[in-house]
């Protein structure tokens, strides 16, 4: 399932969410567009890859566990096609050296589930400033 929760285009920029879990992506959809983020969303790997070429997203919110393409193929995939793009992991597992794991991939930030909506509001905001870490993204 593919989305926009607008069309216009925002000040703040335009958000991608991939996530499998449908009201997890709601609650995104709804916190993110309440701040003034135009929001995209797909519930698989394979449609979220498809936005990031066709949309051209400035941020995105990666879950790891998904069904079909895994959020680890969709964080490589992304770092070459866009290394320009900022990926922030929103994810259930709280292990310290997954989350390592995905930095190390390429990701800016790492969102333990359940968050606090300030903090992700804070990761998306901080990701659209500072961009991609320097030297983790991959030259396409």
């Amino acid at each position: 399932m593919l989305g926009s929760a607008s069309q216009s285009t925002t000040l703040l920029g335009r958000v991608l969410v991939i996530d499998d879990d449908f009201e997890t992506v709601d609650l995104l959809t709804a916190i993110l567009s309440d701040c003034g983020y135009d929001v995209l969303s797909a519930l698989n790997g394979g449609d979220g890859l498809m936005l990031v070429d066709v949309e051209r997203p400035d941020v995105m919110l990666l879950d790891l566990h998904m069904p079909g393409v895994p959020g680890f193929d969709v964080l490589r995939r992304v770092r070459m096609v866009r290394p320009d793009l900022p990926v922030v992991v929103v994810s259930g597992q709280t292990d310290l050296n997954l989350a390592r794991a995905t930095l190390d991939s390429g990701a800016v930030d790492y969102v333990a589930k359940p968050f606090d909506p300030e903090t992700l509001i804070r990761a998306v905001a901080a990701a659209l400033t500072n961009g991609p870490p320097p030297g983790r993204a991959l030259s396409a």
